[in-house]
């Protein structure tokens, strides 16, 4: 199976459209090593904030330094963070404000489960 060089998402085989139908994830027209969302996000990031390490960025979410190779992961992980918090608060809306000491209780329960 060929994965981006970069995240290193699934590009070719039954992971690959996975990623493409759900996450819009499909080898770059100009680098076919590379997925289309690293080849535009790299001129992004090349703007953005940069990390002091190669291969990695800073999440404007959390602002956790994320390791490009795993991207993927830490974006299903925030999603993750958003639906237990649902489940266990139904009425709570992210565009609302919530405390700081309660995103971080479901953030340390995401890294003591380590996913």
């Amino acid at each position: 199976m060929r994965r981006c060089a970069r995240c290193n998402v699934p590009l070719d085989g039954f992971l690959g459209k996975v990623a493409k139908t759900v996450f819009k994830v499909s080898t770059s027209e100009g680098n076919p090593d590379i997925c289309n969302k690293c080849a535009d996000s790299r001129t992004e990031t090349d703007s953005a904030i940069e990390s002091d390490t190669p291969g990695k960025y800073r999440c404007q979410i959390c602002e956790r330094e994320i390791d490009e190779r795993v991207a993927l992961t830490h974006i299903k992980s925030e999603e993750y963070i958003i639906n237990l918090i649902k489940k266990d608060h139904p009425k709570w809306d992210k565009d609302k404000n919530t405390c700081h000491e309660c995103r971080e209780y479901y953030r340390r329960l995401i890294k003591e489960a380590e996913i």
